[in-house]
C-alpha cells in the first residue's frame, strides 16, 4: 500500500475530534468491518458491490500501489475511498478499450457510515484521490455507482467524471463513470 503523506491529518472539513490518515495493512480488518456494517444496512444490497477478501488482501499489502483513505471519529472508522490500480474489471466495456491504454485507476469502496453522510465526506476523500491519481501520473480514472444512488451520482459528477452508460458489473446494475485528468490528451472515441 501507498501512504499519501501530503494529507494533513485534520483537514478544515472535519469535525474537531475526527481524524484523516491512510490506512495501512493493520487496518484490513477494520475496513472490512465498516464495509460489512454498509453492506448489511442497506435495504437493498444491489447498491453496494463490497471488496471480496481476494481484493481485500491485494490492496492491503505492502508492494501495492492503491490508497486508501479513511476518517475515524476517535478509534471508529467512518468514511473512506480506495484509489484501486487494478482495473481489469472495465476491459468489458469496449468503449474504454482506447482509455484502458493510459495510466487508469478505479475509486473503489467509497463509503460513509449511515450516521455520517450528508457531510460530502466521500467528495472530499474523493479529491484527495484524483490528487493522488495526478501525483501518480494516471490520465484516467473510473468508477461505478448504482444508478439509484444518487449521492454517489451527484458525488462523482461534482468531481468531473461523466457517466458513459449504465452495464452489469458482478451481476448488478452499474453507471460506468470516467473523469479524464489530462485535457490536452488525444483520445478520438471520448
Amino acid at each position: 500500500m501507498k501512504i499519501d503523506t501530503t494529507i494533513p491529518a485534520h483537514p478544515s472539513w472535519l469535525e474537531d475530534d475526527e481524524t484523516l490518515r491512510c490506512l495501512t495493512p493493520c487496518d484490513r480488518a477494520r475496513h472490512k468491518a465498516m464495509s460489512d456494517i454498509i453492506y448489511n444496512a442497506l435495504p437493498d444490497n444491489e447498491m453496494l458491490i463490497p471488496m471480496t477478501e481476494d481484493e481485500y488482501d491485494d490492496t492491503y499489502t505492502d508492494e501495492n500501489q492503491d490508497v486508501v483513505y479513511g476518517v475515524f471519529k476517535g478509534d471508529t472508522l467512518i468514511a473512506t475511498s480506495s484509489l484501486l490500480h487494478d482495473v481489469r474489471a472495465y476491459s468489458v466495456n469496449s468503449e474504454l478499450n482506447e482509455v484502458l491504454t493510459f495510466p487508469c485507476v478505479e475509486i473503489g469502496e467509497s463509503m460513509v457510515l449511515p450516521e455520517y453522510r450528508g457531510r460530502n465526506l466521500m467528495l472530499h476523500l474523493n479529491e484527495l484521490i484524483k490528487a493522488e491519481a495526478i501525483r501518480q501520473g494516471c490520465r484516467f480514472m473510473l468508477a461505478t455507482a448504482h444508478p439509484d444512488n444518487k449521492a454517489s451520482n451527484a458525488s462523482l459528477c461534482k468531481l468531473g467524471y461523466k457517466i458513459l452508460k449504465e452495464f452489469t458489473r458482478a451481476g448488478k446494475r452499474r453507471n460506468l463513470l470516467l473523469l479524464k485528468l489530462v485535457e490536452s490528451q488525444k483520445v478520438e472515441s471520448l
